[in-house]
């Protein structure tokens, strides 16, 4: 009489066991994984320096970067909000839809780097180095560019209300769809630029440079702009 139950017993038992295992094997999996996420930000913090790791979605807001290198790093989803990274090195680094909001990223090296869609709204970015970055769609409303090096950067669709861009490099760049609102581009470098179809009626371009700009269907404070229309 007592063999059935044995045999039931049994068979739960061996079909609990890999269960468990697998419950295990994946639990242990994950520590590690955030143990060694947790490894990467320790040495980031004291040696400012993780060229190349993987940090997607990491959570540093606030943190003390000064002069960190993270050049080459999947920053991706990353969290920088009022982070301290002057003068800090992120060329070729994947930012995308990295929030800097309030940031500190003077002096700051950007060249190469992919920030599509990141938020960099009210960050300081005064004296930044960003040739031939990416920031498509980015959101820089109220940010600070003085002096920035954008040359041959993309910023189509990227929004730049009341920025202030005084003396910044954009020469060669791309910004169509961009938004201008208020924003400041006196005594910026635009030469070569396409703003055909922007809105740059609250856009003050005091002394900016504006040679081989091409305007066609561009809203300014003096009237529509058509001079370069093919059509």
């Amino acid at each position: 009489m007592q063999v059935i139950p044995m045999l039931v017993t049994l068979r739960i038992a061996i079909f609990t066991v890999p269960w468990m295992s697998m419950f295990w094997m994946f639990t242990l999996s994950g520590m590690e994984s955030y143990a060694a996420d947790d490894a990467l930000v320790a040495i980031l913090l004291s040696e400012k320096r993780c060229t190349g790791c993987e940090l997607s979605g990491i959570n540093l807001a606030g943190a003390n970067l000064i002069g960190a290198d993270l050049s080459g790093a999947n920053l991706e989803e990353a969290n920088f909000t009022n982070a301290n990274l002057w003068r800090a090195r992120l060329g070729g680094a994947n930012l995308r839809r990295a929030i800097f909001a309030g940031a500190n990223l003077r002096d700051a090296d950007l060249s190469g780097a992919n920030l599509a869609e990141a938020n960099l709204a009210g960050a300081n970015l005064k004296f930044i180095v960003a040739r031939k970055t990416l920031f498509q769609g980015a959101k820089i409303g109220r940010a600070n560019l003085l002096r920035a090096d954008l040359r041959e950067a993309n910023l189509a669709g990227a929004d730049l209300t009341g920025a202030y861009l005084g003396h910044a490099n954009l020469q060669y760049s791309i910004v169509s769809g961009a938004i201008f609102q208020n924003t400041v581009l006196q005594d910026a470098n635009l030469r070569y630029l396409d703003l055909s179809n922007l809105d740059l009626v609250s856009t003050n371009l005091r002394n900016a440079v504006l040679e081989g700009a091409l305007f066609c269907r561009t809203k300014t404070a003096w009237g529509e702009e058509n001079s370069d229309c093919q059509d």
